[in-house]
C-alpha cells in the first residue's frame, strides 16, 4: 500500500491531534521545544547549527567536504531528554513535540523506521517508579487509539486491529537478558551488545501486542539512566509487533550528579555541567520517554516504511534516504 501526499498529513495530522487529547487526558502539560543547546548530550551523534552575525554564515562546499563560518555555534537536537528534566522543577509533568536530527548508521536507511530529521514526542514527569512508567505510558497509547479510531483517515490495513493492541495493556515486560534468548542470540556471543536489526526483527515478530523490554546492563545504552544494585541499568524499550521494531526508549534518570559524571566518561565524553549542576541543586527524579512520531504513525496506518509517510513539504536529507548517496 503506498500513501499520496493528502493521506499522509491526514494520518500525521490526526495520529497527533489523539495523541495530544490523551496526553492532556493524563495531565501532561505540554512544553515548547528549544531548538539549540549550548550543551551537547553524552552519547549522542549530534549536528551543529552556525549562526552568523547579522549575515548568513560563510559556507564552504570543496570536494564534498563543508566548511562554515559564523558568529555563534549551537548543538542541534538529539533528543530532549536533560531539557524536559529541568522543566519539572516548574511543573509536575511535562511533553513536548521535539524536531530531532541525527545520523544514520549502517543498516538504518533500510530499515524501515530511520531519517535523519524527525520528530519525537518526549514525555517527562515526577516519578522514580519503573511500573508506573510503564502503567502511565500503556494508559497514554491506549487514550491515543480510543480518540483515533473514530477519525481514522481509512480503515486501510487492519487499523482497527493495531489500535487493539495499543489498548492491550498491560503489555508484556521482558528483561533484556530475555529479549537475547529469544530473538536467538547463543550464550556465546556477546550479552553486552544492543539487538542487531534482525534480532530485533525476529524478536518483533513472536508478539501480536506491543512488549516492554527493560532492565539492560551498563554500556549497552548510551544515554544516562539510573543503576540498581545489581548493576543493571533502569531503561527500557516500548516494542511495536510484527517487526515494526521500537517505539519508545526511555528510563529513570541519574540519581545525583556522581551517576551523571561517571556515565559521560563511561561513554567517552564530558558530563552536561548544566545538567550535573541542577540536579545537585534540586534533587529532582525523573523518568519519561521519547516516543518516534512517525514510527507510531507508520504502525497506525499500517506503512511499510516511514518514508512511505514522509511530507511533500520536506526537502531535506529524508529525501537522500534510499537514493544512494
Amino acid at each position: 500500500m503506498s500513501f499520496s501526499p493528502a493521506q499522509s498529513y491526514q494520518w500525521t495530522g490526526r495520529v497527533l491531534q489523539a495523541l495530544r487529547r490523551s496526553l492532556l487526558d493524563h495531565e501532561f502539560l505540554e512544553i515548547l521545544p528549544a531548538l539549540l543547546s549550548s550543551q551537547d548530550e553524552p552519547g549522542a551523534r549530534h549536528s551543529i547549527a552556525v549562526l552568523g552575525d547579522r549575515a548568513r554564515p560563510q559556507v564552504k562546499d570543496e570536494y564534498g567536504r563543508v566548511s562554515v563560518e559564523g558568529k555563534w555555534a549551537y548543538h542541534l537536537p538529539v533528543s530532549h531528554s536533560v531539557e524536559k528534566q529541568m522543566a519539572l522543577e516548574y511543573a509536575d509533568r511535562v511533553y513536548c513535540v521535539t524536531p530531532c536530527l541525527r545520523l544514520l548508521m549502517d543498516g538504518e536507511a533500510t530499515s524501515g523506521r530511520h531519517l535523519y530529521t524527525f520528530f519525537q514526542v518526549v514525555v517527562e514527569w515526577r516519578t522514580a517508579d519503573a511500573n508506573e512508567v510503564f502503567t502511565v505510558t500503556e494508559n497514554i497509547l491506549g487514550g491515543l487509539a480510543h480518540y483515533l479510531a473514530p477519525i481514522l483517515p481509512e480503515e486501510g490495513r487492519g487499523a482497527a486491529e493495531r489500535l487493539a493492541g495499543l489498548q492491550s495493556g498491560p503489555y508484556p515486560r521482558i528483561s533484556f537478558a530475555e529479549a537475547l534468548t529469544l530473538a536467538g542470540r547463543e550464550s556465546q556471543e556477546p550479552q553486552n551488545a544492543d539487538l542487531t536489526h534482525d534480532e530485533e526483527r525476529i524478536l518483533t515478530e513472536k508478539f501480536t501486542s506491543p512488549f516492554w523490554i527493560h532492565r539492560y546492563p551498563l554500556g549497552v545504552r548510551d544515554s544516562l539512566y539510573q543503576q540498581g544494585e545489581d548493576g543493571l541499568q533502569e531503561t527500557y524499550d516500548l516494542m511495536l509487533p510484527a517487526g515494526h521494531g521500537e517505539l519508545a526508549t526511555g528510563g529513570l534518570r541519574p540519581k545525583d550528579e556522581t551517576e551523571i559524571s561517571e556515565q559521560s566518561r563511561l561513554l567517552g565524553g564530558e558530563p552536561n555541567r548544566v545538567y550535573a549542576a541542577w540536579k545537585k541543586r534540586s534533587g529532582i527524579q525523573t523518568a519519561g520517554f521519547g516516543l518516534g512520531l512517525e514510527r507510531l504513525v507508520r504502525h497506525c496506518a499500517g506503512a511499510d516504511s516511514v518514508l512511505e509517510l514522509l511530507a511533500a513539504h520536506d526537502s531535506g536529507p529524508n529525501r537522500r534516504i534510499g537514493a544512494g548517496e
